[in-house]
C-alpha cells in the first residue's frame, strides 16, 4: 500500500534525534494508510532510513523545483510540516498536496490548510509537536526516549572504518567534534582541544576527529597541530559519523552536536548526570566501563548504559570546563532574505499550477 502522508523532517541531526518520538507517533497513526514517508535533507535521510520507522524517505537537495518534484512524484494526499519556515510550507503547497498541517508561523497561515496553534509557553524540545500530533490525533508517548539503534550491519561499518583510518582498536576511542556551524561562540577552543588530544594520547587513549565538509579546514589544523589525527565525517556522511560513533568509548564535543544525543545514547534532560546547571563535574579519574558522551561548553555530562567496546575509558575531570555566554541574535537581514524566498515560491508555485491547469 502506498503511504498517504508525508513527513517534512528537519534540517539538523540532533532536531531529528529529538523528534523520533513524534515520527513514530505518526507512522503508528497511519499506518492503516501504508504509514509515513519523511522528506529530509540528503545528509540526513540515511540516518533517518537506518531507523527503520519510516514506509519511505526521500532525500532532498537544495533545489526547491527537485522538492516539489519529488513530492508530486509520492502523490501525497497529508503533509505534516515539522520546521516552522515559511518555504516547508510553502514546497508542499506549490506541490498540490490536499492537506498541509504545521504550526502557522513564519507568515505562512495562507500555505496551511489545518493550521494549528502552538502553545505560547515552549517546554522542552521533545514537546515541540505534541499540539501538533494531538490535532491529527497522535498523541505521542510520553515516556519515549529518542535514540537511534543502529544495526549491526552498519555498526560493524563504523568499525571497518575506524580500521580503515589507521585505528586498531585495541584500545579506548575517544571521539573529538572541535566544531560548530554558528560561529566560536560555541567552540571549546582549538588550542584547548589540541591539548586535550595530546594529553589524551599520552594516557594511551586513540583519537578520531569527527567533522563535517564546514568544518573540515578547523579539523584539518587540529589534525597537523597535533601531528596527524584520523578524521571521520568530512564528507558529509552522517550515517557513516553515526557508526563511528558507535564505535568511540567517549565523544568530546561542543554545543554543535550536544543538542541531540548520539546515536543509541539518552536525550538530553533524562540523564541522572543533568542535575548540574551551570558546572558539569566528574571525580577525578572516572572509570567508565561503558560508552560515555562527555559535553565541554554545555551544562550536562551524558553517559550511555548501552554495550560498547570491552576496554574501561578513564577520563580525567580536567577536560571539563564552565559554559560560555553566546549570542542569539541574528543578523537583520536573514529574516528578510527568507521570507523574500518564500514568497517567490510560493508565486512560483501558483504560477506553476495555472499553467498547469490551462495547459493540461
Amino acid at each position: 500500500m502506498q503511504c498517504e502522508t508525508v513527513v517534512i523532517g528537519l534540517n539538523w541531526v540532533g532536531d531529528n534525534v529529538l523528534a523520533l518520538p513524534t515520527y513514530k507517533a505518526l507512522q503508528h497513526r497511519f499506518r492503516s494508510e501504508g504509514g509515513i514517508a519523511v522528506a529530509a535533507p540528503a545528509n540526513v535521510a540515511t540516518l533517518l532510513e537506518a531507523t527503520g520507522v519510516f514506509k519511505q524517505v526521500i532525500a532532498w537537495t537544495p533545489s526547491v523545483w527537485q522538492r516539489i518534484a519529488a513530492l508530486r512524484a509520492g502523490g501525497f494526499r497529508r503533509a505534516i510540516i515539522l520546521p516552522n519556515s515559511f518555504k516547508a510550507a510553502a514546497v508542499t503547497f506549490a506541490a498540490g498536496i490536499e492537506e498541509r498541517w504545521g504550526y502557522p508561523t513564519d507568515w505562512r497561515r495562507v500555505a496551511l490548510t489545518h493550521p494549528v496553534s502552538r502553545p505560547e509557553k515552549r517546554g522542552h524540545q521533545l514537546d515541540d509537536y505534541t499540539a501538533l500530533l494531538a490535532a491529527v490525533n497522535a498523541p505521542r508517548v510520553v515516556d519515549s526516549i529518542p535514540s537511534i539503534k543502529l544495526p549491526p550491519s552498519i555498526r560493524e561499518r563504523g568499525r571497518r572504518r575506524l580500521l580503515g583510518v589507521g585505528l586498531h582498536l585495541d584500545r579506548p576511542v575517544i571521539g573529538v567534534h572541535p566544531g560548530g556551524l554558528y560561529g566560536k561562540a560555541k567552540h571549546w577552543g582549538d588550542e584547548s582541544y589540541v591539548d586535550a588530544i595530546k594529553r589524551l594520547r599520552s594516557e594511551g587513549f586513540d583519537i578520531v576527529l569527527l567533522t563535517s565538509p564546514r568544518e573540515r579546514e578547523q579539523a584539518e589544523r587540529i589534525a597537523t597541530t597535533c601531528n596527524g589525527v584520523p578524521m571521520i565525517g568530512h564528507d558529509g556522511d552522517v550515517l557513516e559519523l553515526a557508526a563511528a560513533i558507535s564505535q568511540c568509548a567517549a565523544v568530546i564535543t561542543n554545543d554543535s552536536i550536544s543538542d541531540g544525543p548520539a546515536p543509541g545514547r539518552p536525550a538530553p534532560g533524562m540523564s541522572p548526570a543533568a542535575a548540574e546547571p551551570t558546572v558539569a563535574k566528574m571525580p577525578a579519574p572516572m572509570i567508565a566501563p561503558m560508552p560515555m558522551s562527555v559535553t565541554l561548553n554545555a551544562p550536562r555530562v551524558r553517559f550511555n548504559a548501552n554495550p560498547g567496546p570491552p576496554a574501561a575509558a578513564r577520563m580525567s575531570s580536567r577536560f571539563l570546563v564552565r559554559k560560555s555566554p553566546r549570542s542569539n541574535v541574528s543578523p537583520p537581514w536573514k529574516g528578510f532574505r527568507f521570507h523574500l524566498l518564500g514568497v517567490t515560491t510560493v508565486a512560483c508555485g501558483v504560477w506553476h499550477l495555472f499553467r498547469s491547469v490551462v495547459n493540461p
